[in-house]
């Protein structure tokens, strides 16, 4: 009997020990867990609240713009996803970055007079000059937002081209960033197959075959 109490008080006087060392880990894990918890639920709010704001932003400039269907941002917007998506891309920030440029490339049109941006005819060369700031004016106002991902340089490149005719910079091939390659590809791709003043939509096939003529 001895023996046994003296097993049990051995036994009492390490879990006296351990005890509190394992409640106070168990307490630092619980309040560590709640905290990255509380962390993920602000960076989805946050994420949230930036969405909201793109989307408020580009339909503010596409009811501007009166020349282009609506539905048009939300379609580049998509299918600049997409193409993301085949293409291999999975940087979250730069999936980000096209997303946001879809919704965002045509902000700078709010920038532009409504007299040459809804004109139903062909542009004068200084009526397209102005036209062409749109890129540079929209990067530079989104600029202003301070997205956490690189979803500027995407809205100031998406109307250079791949041999350096493009705007506002003339970068060409690799200089270009992918995102803007990216969004250039599909806002022409809807551009051709949308009505506009000055001509009628294009078909899926005809404008494969525009776009082989142009590359």
């Amino acid at each position: 009997e001895h023996v046994v109490g003296a097993g049990v008080y051995a036994t009492l006087k390490v879990l006296a020990v351990i005890a509190p060392m394992v409640i106070t880990s168990y307490y630092v894990l619980a309040m560590s867990m709640r905290s990255l918890a509380d962390q993920k639920r602000h960076v989805a709010e946050k994420e949230q609240l930036n969405l909201t704001l793109a989307e408020a932003l580009a339909m503010t400039a596409e009811a501007k713009d009166r020349s282009t269907s609506r539905g048009h941002i939300r379609r580049v917007r998509t299918l600049a996803m997409q193409l993301a998506h085949a293409a291999g891309l999975t940087d979250p920030e730069q999936l980000q970055a096209i997303e946001f440029g879809g919704l965002l490339h045509d902000y700078g049109k709010t920038g532009i007079p409504e007299h040459i941006l809804n004109k139903p005819g062909k542009l004068t060369e200084g009526e397209y000059e102005v036209m062409k700031t749109h890129a540079s004016v929209g990067a530079d106002m989104v600029s202003r937002i301070g997205f956490p991902f690189p979803v500027v340089p995407v809205i100031r490149h998406h109307h250079e081209n791949w041999d350096g005719s493009g705007y506002p910079d003339g970068l060409q091939g690799d200089a270009i960033p992918l995102g803007a390659r990216i969004l250039s590809v599909v806002d022409c791709y809807d551009a051709l197959r949308d009505h506009r003043p000055y001509r009628r939509a294009l078909s899926h096939d005809v404008v494969g075959v525009y776009r082989e003529e142009i590359a």
